[in-house]
């Protein structure tokens, strides 16, 4: 969870440069942004529309409204927002705010944000299970610990293996260098037989900090 709290003076356009971190996959996040009028005038109906929304926040409500902002005064808005698990880590994006008035008038603001990397090595239970022919694995790779990775990116060697209820390797899906995210796998099995797999996430297999997790799945024919 994190609140963003931002001051918007109307009359000018500025870019923050300040770069927000947000949770990975969190929820109850908020931007709240003061909305100020220097001029005397007071101003009815100023609407806050969050506009080119990147598709892995999602905002509880895309548009808010003072009703009235008299002269010399501030309003606030808060827009609450989630973070799906699709989002890229490590990532400056840009999030932009559409305001109007009753005047015609308009403004943007732009706010910068970075979603952290997950904190967890985790392998989750592949779906559908039962399956036939295909199925979908899903896991989180953390960010490299500083101790156990000096002078690295923070990209972990990962090895995503399927082996048989015996123990004997059945197919290697996934053999590289991941950066800290969230990551989608299909295993197709037409070539295989019914029974029971297990399916192994491995991270950093030749280190002293290498972790492993493993799952069992069902292919019924």
């Amino acid at each position: 969870m994190k609140t963003i709290i931002i001051l918007l003076v109307l009359s000018s356009f500025l870019y923050s440069q300040t770069v927000y971190e947000i949770p990975f996959a969190s929820k109850g996040n908020e931007i709240e942004l003061t909305i100020e009028n220097k001029s005397t005038i007071a101003l009815q109906s100023v609407k806050v529309k969050a506009i080119e929304l990147p598709s892995w926040l999602k905002y509880d409500s895309k548009e808010q409204e003072l009703k009235d902002l008299k002269g010399n005064t501030e309003g606030t808005v808060n827009f609450s927002f989630r973070v799906e698990k699709e989002a890229p880590v490590k990532e400056e994006t840009k999030l932009k705010f559409e305001i109007t008035n009753n005047r015609g008038e308009s403004w943007e603001k732009e706010i910068t944000v970075e979603v952290s990397a997950p904190k967890k090595f985790e392998l989750n239970q592949n779906y559908p299970n039962p399956f036939n022919p295909s199925t979908t694995i899903t896991y989180t790779i953390p960010a490299l610990l500083p101790s156990l990775a000096k002078g690295s990116s923070g990209v972990g060697a990962v090895t995503l293996t399927i082996y048989d209820i015996l123990g004997r390797e059945v197919e290697t899906l996934v053999n590289k260098e991941q950066k800290p995210g969230y990551y989608k796998v299909e295993w197709n099995a037409n070539n295989y037989a019914s029974g029971m797999y297990i399916y192994q996430l491995m991270l950093n297999g030749n280190r002293s900090d290498a972790k492993v997790i493993r799952k069992k799945m069902l292919l019924l024919r």
